[in-house]
């Protein structure tokens, strides 16, 4: 029979009860099964991991075997917080119940909204994926679905559960990853999302780095909307959000760190109509059209402010609205369109000569960049180096 690639929650149970008591004969008393079907569990857990989790002789965990402790509690610890203390006194009963499958089907229900969109992805009948998302709602006791006319939707507590599910099951990639960093091979994954000022120079300069040096390594850069991202760093969709820091984040689980400040400069194609000015006036700003960063955005608030500025009688044009970088220079380049970038973004550009920044002040345009993380996160070694050189990188542009 071949190994699945994924764990059986019951085993880990079995695992970090081992390590806690120091016995497989206790760990397997305290979950109820015989001293047999417990070594069977753990050469299993073990099979599946490729690693010597404990030592029999001694019974004593290897150094690989105190990674896993680790992570597995982690994990274990994350699976409870999608039921709270409503259920605490039925954790044995969930535990011994609860599978993976049911943790999959309920975060891809919540990822893709629906149970049709799920079984594509986890490539498994729609019955099928429908059957463990409701199995794993019975197993816990809480309504995690509700219907809204034709469509089944997640329930607060539902959209809760999915929420920690998805983090135990992150938790579990890392485990692997860092196993595989115990034996000096670097060849885990790590997910950023970017927000607009950091996708061309800061985040590619970083990966650039780190992937000389760990060839087998892999990254992925996920673009999106701010509330988009924020929501896959909750769920553990992505490691790190990095980009321009918000004034005020509202979350219990994550905080923001910055790294430097940066200053926009209102910027046009080299020729453009401005660059002859020796003084440009607000009234010469409100003459061109604009592309605009998206709502809520620093940069938008930014513009809102220089827009403020103009006569009365010749409001803003803000002819396109994008969060692409790739959009709103092949708007500036082609057109007379004027926009709000920093000097990072448009280093290339400026560079050779094909865009320009105006000689005009704009007060209070500072802002912070820095990296968005969940608390409590436990990086592997390839994500803390990839943060710390994130650190030195920005180190430099400040």
């Amino acid at each position: 029979m071949p190994t699945p690639d994924h764990p059986n929650i019951r085993h880990i149970r079995l695992f970090v009860a081992c390590a806690e008591t120091g016995s497989l004969t206790s760990a397997a008393a305290i979950l109820g099964i015989t001293q047999p079907a417990a070594s069977q569990a753990l050469r299993r857990l073990e099979k599946l991991l490729d690693a010597t989790l404990v030592e029999r002789h001694a019974m004593m965990l290897t150094a690989e075997g105190k990674i896993a402790q680790q992570r597995f509690r982690r994990l274990l610890g994350l699976i409870r917080q999608a039921w709270g203390p409503a259920a605490k006194a039925a954790i044995g009963i969930i535990e011994m119940r609860l599978t993976w499958p049911h943790l999959r089907a309920i975060t891809t229900f919540a990822e893709h909204g629906s149970f049709s969109a799920a079984a594509r992805t986890l490539e498994q009948s729609e019955p099928a994926v429908q059957r463990a998302a409701r199995e794993a709602e019975a197993i816990i006791g809480i309504s995690l679905f509700e219907n809204s006319g034709r469509n089944v939707r997640l329930t607060a507590a539902g959209l809760s559960a999915a929420r920690w599910f998805s983090l135990a099951i992150s938790e579990f990639e890392n485990l692997r990853d860092e196993l595989l960093e115990a034996r000096n091979h670097y060849a885990g994954r790590i997910s950023i999302g970017t927000l607009p000022l950091t996708r061309t120079f800061l985040v590619p300069d970083v990966i650039a780095h780190l992937a000389n040096r760990y060839p087998l390594a892999r990254f992925g850069i996920v673009e999106g909307s701010y509330e988009v991202l924020i929501d896959d760093l909750e769920r553990g969709r992505i490691d790190i959000l990095v980009g321009a820091l918000r004034r005020s984040l509202v979350s219990k689980t994550l905080y923001q760190e910055p790294l430097f400040d940066f200053e926009l400069s209102i910027a046009g194609r080299a020729d453009h109509p401005l660059t002859q000015r020796r003084e440009i006036t607000p009234d010469d700003l409100a003459d061109y059209p604009w592309v605009v960063a998206r709502r809520d955005t620093p940069s938008r608030e930014t513009f809102n402010a220089v827009a403020a500025t103009f006569p009365k009688d010749k409001p803003a044009r803000q002819s396109v609205e994008t969060g692409s970088l790739n959009a709103i220079r092949g708007v500036l380049l082609k057109s007379d369109h004027l926009a709000l970038l920093s000097h990072h973004q448009i280093r290339y550009e400026l560079e050779a000569g094909f865009l320009a920044a105006m000689d005009y002040p704009l007060p209070d345009s500072r802002r912070p960049v820095g990296v968005t993380l969940r608390r409590h996160w436990l990086p592997t070694a390839l994500q803390a180096e990839f943060l710390a050189l994130l650190k030195e990188h920005s180190a430099e542009l400040d």
